[in-house]
């Protein structure tokens, strides 16, 4: 089945033009032209003048409900915080088959390993931890705020 192929004649066009100048909306047109809101929006852009009267001039920004309050930026420091580090731990690289409870769960394998040549680091860890105190400071980085 074919979709009905309606082609809008001169009259229809100008029909169309003088409800875009009045600001009707393509729910509007469609509906008096006898077609979707979709249907309307498509035969307008495909048509360079409809669409021309289609562009509306940009909205004025609307003030705000709320003035903000603007901090001077001499004002505020930046003090970072200090930089934790620990010496790395004595890796044991322990296969995942043989991996036990306190036992490091952190992957130190090359990238490209094979399943079955998986190591991990093995250190020991505190109790109910995954990860050695180590591997806990590099895999747990403080949020970094993201405004101000």
């Amino acid at each position: 089945m074919q979709p009905e192929k309606v082609i809008w004649k001169e009259a229809d066009r100008e029909k169309v033009a003088g409800m875009l100048k009045k600001g009707w909306s393509a729910a509007k047109i469609g509906q008096a032209m006898g077609i979707s809101r979709g249907a309307a929006i498509g035969r307008i852009f495909r048509n360079d003048r409809l669409r021309a009267l289609m562009k509306r001039p940009p909205k004025a920004a609307s003030p705000r409900r709320w003035p903000v309050k603007k901090v001077a930026r001499s004002t505020v420091k930046a003090n970072p915080a200090p930089v934790l580090q620990l010496p790395p731990p004595p890796m044991r690289f322990v296969p995942l088959a043989e991996l036990k409870r306190g036992d490091c769960h952190w992957p130190v394998s090359p990238h490209g390993a094979a399943p079955d040549q998986h190591l991990f680091c093995g250190a020991g860890t505190r109790k109910g931890e995954k990860w050695c105190p180590y591997h806990q400071l590099i895999g747990y980085q403080p949020r970094v705020p993201r405004h101000g």
